[in-house]
């Protein structure tokens, strides 16, 4: 399926008022009216102040809170507004009107997953599929709100690509932890090893005369493995642990120099006593590599996250359309408009808007048949 481009339209049109329903007392009428005119001002925070005094006055009008809410989004407050749809739908009325928080509630949920995406992957896909439940219940409820299935769409496509995010990050993460295993493993080795060649230049010490091809055995090793310490020194990364490995190493290596000049210089005593320090340095150095503390997998996440990033930086002129692509109608006061949207170029090839709020539709009858209840699965709708 092709990309589909969603261009945001956002339609001014008069508040909810009920005009019969509900009986309000003049004076919140009256706060509402005026808060009415500052919002289509763009007076979002007098209109929002007013809203509130108004359901002071009449805490139970559910519109009150819908207008309130609306206010509130403009202001950019998610919280503040998410909390005032939920009590319009909660406080019942028209369908009309519950429909319509449902949807403002799906904007505010898909907002707060935009704003926690590029930090927080996990709380932007529940944030995203909170916006895919509101959505289909405001659809659900109008099946000719066309928006609401648009919105759907969108969202689904959204949890789809930060799920795959996410699967790619843990493939990350699990790729970083089993490297950073092997360099344990292959640490404890070469710690052996210096080991070893500290009891060798013991042995030597003890003798009454040095073995000239034992020496230079000994040599060459030696520094055979401090070109491995130095190796390994420049393959530790920026996370906390493997910083402290590397300067374990890299006190490793100066102690292996060290026992290098001990050995030229007929000290094989003095040599032993530097590679067992430098053996001691590289043990240290494995073992901050197999800490299992929060902090190395908060580490180890920052370094995935900044290859991700890297990446997202490369592709950002090759993909800036799609990333345009999961942008929500909203709905504002009196619901969303019924202009189109985007162009035939930016629908799917085999799928127009039309076919996917049919298919919406089927999907909608389907659930009320089958008596299901909460949000369906979303990996399973598209």
């Amino acid at each position: 399926m092709g990309k589909w481009r969603l261009i945001c339209v956002i339609a001014l049109v008069t508040p909810l008022v009920q005009s019969g329903a509900t009986a309000w007392a003049e004076s919140a009428r009256s706060l509402v009216a005026r808060g009415n005119s500052a919002y289509a001002n763009g007076k979002f925070e007098e209109a929002k102040k007013l809203y509130e005094e108004a359901a002071s006055v009449d805490p139970k009008a559910s519109e009150i809170q819908y207008d309130l809410g609306n206010a509130r989004y403009k202001l950019n407050d998610l919280e503040g507004a998410a909390a005032a749809y939920q009590q319009a739908a909660d406080q019942g009325g028209s369908p009309e009107l519950l429909s319509r928080s449902k949807f403002n509630l799906g904007n505010t949920a898909f907002r707060r997953g935009e704003a926690v995406e590029a930090k927080d992957s996990k709380a932007a896909l529940q944030a995203f599929e909170e916006s895919v439940s509101h959505f289909r219940a405001a659809f659900d409820l109008d099946n000719n709100f066309a928006a609401a299935g648009r919105n759907l769409e969108v969202s689904k496509r959204r949890v789809q690509k930060v799920q795959e995010e996410l699967k790619k990050q843990q493939q990350a993460e699990q790729e970083a932890k089993r490297q950073q295993e092997e360099m344990a493993k292959e640490l404890e080795k070469m710690a052996d090893e210096q080991q070893s060649m500290a009891e060798k230049s013991r042995e030597q010490a003890k003798q009454e005369q040095a073995d000239p091809q034992a020496k230079q055995e000994q040599l060459g090793k030696q520094q055979a493995l401090n070109q491995k310490t130095k190796e390994m020194s420049q393959k530790m990364g920026s996370s906390q642990e493997k910083q402290e490995a590397g300067q374990a190493l890299e006190q490793a290596a100066e102690k292996q120099q060290e026992a290098k000049e001990r050995l030229e210089a007929d000290k094989p005593d003095e040599a032993a006593k530097a590679q067992d320090e430098a053996a001691t340095k590289m043990r240290q150095a494995k073992e901050s590599l197999e800490k299992k503390d929060a902090g190395q997998e908060q580490a180890t996440e920052q370094d995935a996250g900044k290859g991700r990033e890297a990446d997202k930086q490369a592709e950002q002129g090759k993909k800036q359309e799609d990333q345009q692509s999961a942008k929500p109608e909203e709905a504002e006061q009196g619901g969303a408009s019924d202009e189109s949207v985007g162009s035939e170029k930016d629908k799917p090839v085999n799928q127009t808007a039309e076919d996917l709020l049919n298919e919406e539709k089927q999907n909608a009858l389907r659930r009320q048949s089958q008596n299901r209840t909460g949000a369906e699965p979303v990996d399973k709708d598209w």
